[in-house]
C-alpha cells in the first residue's frame, strides 16, 4: 500500500507535471513551427487568427479568377490586332479596286480576298478560351456570328448575348467586364440598322461592290471601314486597359496577401529562439527538480510515478 503523501510532496508533484506539460507544449511549438496549435494555445487570439485566415482565402480566390482571366484578355486583344489587320487590307482593296487599272477580272480576286477577309473576321468573332467564347458574352458555350451571304450585313446572328460576367477585385470593386461580338464586330444604330463602324457590315458592303463591279460603291466603302478600323481600335484599346488593370490587381494582391501572411505569422508562428531557450530552462529545472528530491517517504520517485 502506497504511503500517504505529504504537502510537500505533492507539491512537488504538482510542479512536476506542470513542468512536463509546459515541455510538451514547447516541443511542440519547435517541431511544428506554430505556437498556436489549438484553440486552448490561445483562445485570445483565435478570432484574429481566423480573421486572418478568411483573408487569404478570399485573396487567393481573387487571384486564381485574375489569372484565368489573362489567358482571355490576351486571346481577345490578338482577335482584335488580327481584326483590325484584316479591315485595314479591305481599304487597301477598296483603293485597288477604284484603280485604272482595275478590271473585272481583277476584281474577281478581289471578291476572293475579301471573302476571306469577311470569313476571317467571323471566325475571330468566335475566339475561344477553354472551351469558352470569349467574346458570346453569357452564352460563352456557342459562337454568335456565321458567314450568311443572304442576309445584308453578310453573317448572320445566331444569338444574342449580353456580358455581364464581372471580375472583381478583393474589395469588390470591378476589375473586367467582357463585351461581345455584337458590341465589337456588329456596332448598332438605335433602330437596329448597322452603324457606321458596323465591322462585318463594312466589309460586305465592299464585297457586294466588287460583286457588282462598282467602282464608286467599292470607294464609298473606304468610309465606313475607316469608321469599323477606329472602331476595333477603340475596343483594343479596352482589352489592353483590362490586361493592365488585371496585372497592377495581381501585384496589389500579392503585397497585401504578404502583409497579413506576415501579421498572421506574428501571431500564430513560434517564436524559435524563444522556444529554444525555454525548453533548454525547463529541461533544466527538470533535471534538477529529480536531482534534489528524488526520494518521496523513502521510495524512488520513479517507482512511484510508475
Amino acid at each position: 500500500m502506497l504511503p500517504s503523501l505529504s504537502g510537500s510532496s505533492q507539491q512537488f508533484l504538482a510542479d512536476l507535471e506542470r513542468m512536463n506539460s509546459q515541455l510538451t507544449d514547447v516541443t511542440q511549438q519547435l517541431s511544428s513551427g506554430y505556437r498556436i496549435n489549438s484553440v486552448a494555445d490561445d483562445p485570445s487570439a483565435v478570432e484574429t487568427m481566423l480573421q486572418y485566415q478568411s483573408q487569404i482565402s478570399r485573396f487567393q480566390q481573387v487571384q486564381a479568377n485574375l489569372n484565368n482571366l489573362k489567358p482571355e484578355l490576351q486571346t481577345g486583344d490578338a482577335a482584335l490586332q488580327q481584326a483590325m489587320q484584316n479591315v485595314e487590307s479591305a481599304i487597301q482593296i477598296a483603293s485597288e479596286s477604284t484603280s485604272p487599272l482595275a478590271n473585272a477580272n481583277s476584281r474577281a480576286q478581289l471578291v476572293i480576298q475579301v471573302q476571306g477577309i469577311l470569313q476571317n473576321l467571323v471566325n475571330l468573332s468566335a475566339s475561344s478560351v477553354n472551351g469558352r467564347y470569349i467574346f458570346s458574352g453569357d452564352l460563352d458555350q456557342q459562337p454568335l456570328y456565321q458567314v450568311d451571304p443572304t442576309h445584308p450585313t453578310g453573317v448572320a446572328q445566331l444569338a444574342s448575348a449580353s456580358a455581364t460576367r464581372s471580375v472583381t477585385d478583393a474589395n469588390g470593386v470591378q476589375v473586367w467586364l467582357g463585351k461581345t461580338a455584337t458590341e465589337i464586330f456588329d456596332d448598332r444604330n438605335p433602330d437596329s440598322t448597322p452603324a457606321n463602324d458596323n465591322v462585318f457590315n463594312a466589309v460586305n458592303t465592299l464585297l457586294l461592290a466588287l460583286q457588282n463591279n462598282d467602282s464608286a460603291a467599292a470607294q464609298a466603302s473606304i468610309a465606313n471601314l475607316k469608321a469599323a478600323d477606329g472602331h476595333l481600335n477603340q475596343e483594343l484599346g479596352y482589352y489592353g486597359i483590362g490586361e493592365a488593370r488585371v496585372a497592377d490587381t495581381l501585384n496589389g494582391l500579392t503585397s497585401a496577401m504578404t502583409s497579413v501572411e506576415t501579421a498572421m505569422s506574428a501571431v500564430r508562428d513560434t517564436d524559435m529562439p524563444a522556444a529554444a531557450m525555454e525548453l533548454n530552462q525547463l529541461t533544466v529545472q527538470q533535471q534538477a527538480a529529480y536531482s534534489s528530491r528524488s526520494k518521496i517517504n523513502g521510495m524512488n520517485l520513479f517507482d512511484f510515478l510508475a
